[in-house]
């Protein structure tokens, strides 16, 4: 009596092992993005990330980054860092990932997973000014924002004089008061901040088109996961697809022509990539 008091009927201890089978194998089904949260970083540049007049974090990165992570099907965080502190948060582990130019420093601590947007880089000068190549621009004082490298070509060329300003707006109002006779960066950093500062794109000469260069979506080693990444890389190809990206893009640039092509120059001449 006693032994029998103390056993399960087989069929409710058929019944317990199926079930927890069963929740087992509808764990493993569950995709990673749910049970996983990102956490990204964005550059602390207009208009890629900044915050409005409201105090809140926003901008064309801040925005697709957050797009990239939703449709990917992750819960995330955002925050806005200084541009050389975002390598330090991915390559500490503190962020996933980030969206921005490479450099050396984060090829050592990220993976490259997708280009997510090809920004055109460009001299714009006075309207009076013509520049037609890298030749032009011999002599000439370009403005060109502290720490940042646009085109090797340019750089190389030691016959253009390269003078240091603190960010874009500084190159745009030198350059429209002809304090200097160009400035250098991305098609959509040089005209969002014309834009921000009432200036009309008459106001500003024809742009020579060095070269394209790419934000790519860097991912951390340290928090490296072959699910998550292959997630990001699709939703990105599905965004690009619906053309999702360019429209956040033209929302803040809806003044300017940004996404320009480089003229074709002989090889010889050509910007080193």
């Amino acid at each position: 009596m006693f032994f029998g008091c103390a056993l399960e009927p087989l069929a409710l201890v058929t019944w317990r092992k199926t079930l927890s089978l069963g929740l087992l194998a509808l764990s493993m089904a569950v995709p990673c993005a749910f049970a996983k949260e990102l956490r990204i970083v964005t550059i602390d540049s207009a208009p890629f990330g900044f915050r409005a007049t409201d105090g809140k974090p926003t901008g064309m990165i801040y925005e697709i980054s957050n797009l990239i992570a939703e449709e990917a099907g992750f819960t995330y965080t955002n925050e806005i860092l200084p541009y050389a502190r975002t390598v330090h948060a991915v390559g500490s582990g503190d962020a996933d990932f980030v969206i921005r130019y490479g450099n050396s420093e984060l090829e050592i601590v990220a993976i490259p997973v997708a280009r997510v947007l090809s920004l055109p880089t460009i001299v714009v000068g006075h309207p009076s000014a013509k520049f037609e190549s890298l030749k032009d621009l011999h002599g000439k004082t370009v403005g060109i924002p502290r720490g940042g490298r646009f085109d090797d070509a340019f750089e190389a060329d030691t016959a253009i004089l390269k003078y240091p300003v603190a960010d874009y707006a500084q190159a745009i109002k030198m350059v429209t008061a002809q304090r200097i006779d160009a400035g250098i960066g991305s098609s959509v950093g040089l005209y969002y901040n014309a834009h921000l500062l009432g200036i009309k794109k008459e106001q500003l000469g024809k742009p020579l088109v060095l070269s394209t260069q790419h934000f790519a979506l860097h991912f951390s080693k340290k928090r490296e996961n072959q699910e998550t990444i292959s997630a990001i890389r699709n939703a990105v190809a599905r965004l690009e697809k619906r053309n999702a990206i360019k429209k956040i893009v033209d929302k803040y640039l809806s003044t300017f022509d940004w996404d320009l092509t480089p003229k074709q120059v002989p090889s010889s001449a050509a910007p080193r990539q």
